[in-house]
């Protein structure tokens, strides 16, 4: 089943969050993910929003999306991302 993760990110380095993104793409194909949303101004459609960006993630099902968030490739790239911003990830299974 297919498994996504919706992060609600806030940069507060860009220099540093550049570096992760620009490494980002292929350390994602490379464990069967997709990016299917990366919104830095995302609409609020209710509520209100507090003006982070917004990215989804798809992966083949909850291992794939486990085992690219600990590979060390990940975790190698993501320290530009813990340094260079603040976020809330969440994970959540798609509906069979």
């Amino acid at each position: 089943m297919t498994c996504y993760l919706v992060g609600r990110i806030a940069i507060h380095d860009a220099e540093r969050y550049g570096r992760y993104a620009a490494a980002f793409m292929p350390v994602l194909k490379q464990h069967g993910g997709r990016l299917l949303v990366s919104e830095t101004r995302p609409e609020a459609m209710e509520g209100e929003w507090d003006g982070r960006k917004l990215v989804v993630l798809a992966f083949p099902d909850r291992e794939a999306a486990v085992r690219w968030a600990e590979s060390p490739e990940y975790r190698e790239i993501a320290k530009d991302r813990l340094a260079g911003s603040d976020a809330i990830v969440l994970m959540a299974e798609g509906m069979g």
